[in-house]
């Protein structure tokens, strides 16, 4: 089947906005999909809290309230696969005593 020219202009043309728009899609998807806030068992807060620092893998402490306590886990992976810096807390009675107490006195239970 032979194509005209203006048909085949007008194919590529399609062919163009629709990359485009794949482009923008992408984009966004990387932008907003960082930042999101997720509530966990306090099994899974204190495992996230002892993983070591690696160069694709960055944990911290960032605060408590008077009922939860909050960790910051940044990944490099792409937002598309769920990279990105996410907010995880955990109701403090789902911590061990001593651990709550000393976030409970403004302390960070995880430095030396």
């Amino acid at each position: 089947m032979k194509i005209s020219r203006s048909r085949s202009t007008v194919y590529i043309a399609g062919l163009f906005a629709v990359s485009i728009g794949l482009a923008v899609l992408l984009m966004m998807d990387s932008c907003c999909s960082g930042g999101r806030h997720r509530e966990v068992t306090g099994k899974k807060f204190l495992e996230l809290a002892q993983k070591p620092i690696g160069s694709a893998l960055y944990t911290r402490f960032i605060g408590a309230t008077d009922t939860r306590a909050y960790l910051s886990v940044w990944s490099a992976l792409p937002a598309s696969a769920g990279g990105g810096e996410d907010v995880y807390s955990v109701a403090l009675v789902d911590l061990p005593e001593d651990i709550a107490n000393r976030i409970r006195k403004g302390q960070n239970p995880w430095t030396r």
